[in-house]
């Protein structure tokens, strides 16, 4: 009967630990990777595993690339692939209402279109947006840091958001918050279209 106390209690224990959850939705879809402490673990999608004679090259290119540490900036993804999304989200976040840490929120959007005028009012309107939501996320949720910019680019045919969230919370919120994720987390992930440089 101890040995299930001491069990119960350390499940406990554990279920109360925080860690960290960084969520990105860019060009190469959604990513998500866990932390704690120095370590970081991909969630979704899952990485593949390597066969033998890959890993060695895989290793050594992960230490050329940690040695440049270079920031590398991500494109932008579809707005529509990103607003199919946004129920499950919305579910989601819900569940953590005044509970959640978010220790930066990042969110890029670009305007665009065929026509000028048009791309020119979405951007004026997302800024407009920006102001609102700024306002219920901080209403909703303790924001350390957050950065919402829209941009215009009249060379670009499709509209495409960049958003990157990092938040803090337990292990107990994270499985709760995962539930109301499998829909997005179970979408096929589709080809993302390549923006035109400018």
């Amino acid at each position: 009967m101890f040995a299930l106390y001491i069990i119960i209690a350390i499940l406990v224990l554990i279920a109360l630990l925080r860690f960290g959850i960084i969520a990105e939705y860019s060009a190469d879809g959604l990513v998500a990777t866990a932390k704690a402490g120095p370590l970081s673990i991909r969630v979704y999608p899952s990485e593949e595993k390597p066969e033998k004679a890959e890993k060695k090259a895989l290793k050594k290119a992960r230490k050329e690339k940690k040695a440049k540490k270079k920031p590398v900036e991500k494109k932008p993804g579809g707005l529509k692939s990103f607003r199919d999304m946004l129920p499950s989200i919305k579910k989601a976040l819900s569940r953590l209402k005044r509970r959640m840490l978010v220790k930066k929120l990042t969110i890029r959007y670009i305007a665009a279109g065929e026509d000028a005028a048009k791309t020119a009012m979405s951007y004026g309107a997302a800024n407009a947006v920006f102001g609102l939501v700024t306002h219920v996320l901080e209403n909703n949720f303790r924001i350390k840091r957050s950065d919402l910019q829209a941009f215009v680019d009249f060379q670009a045919e499709e509209q495409s958001i960049y958003v990157k969230v990092y938040v803090s919370l337990a292990v107990w919120e994270a499985v709760y918050v995962t539930v109301a994720m499998i829909p997005v987390l179970l979408r096929p992930k589709k080809t993302s279209v390549v923006r035109k440089d400018v």
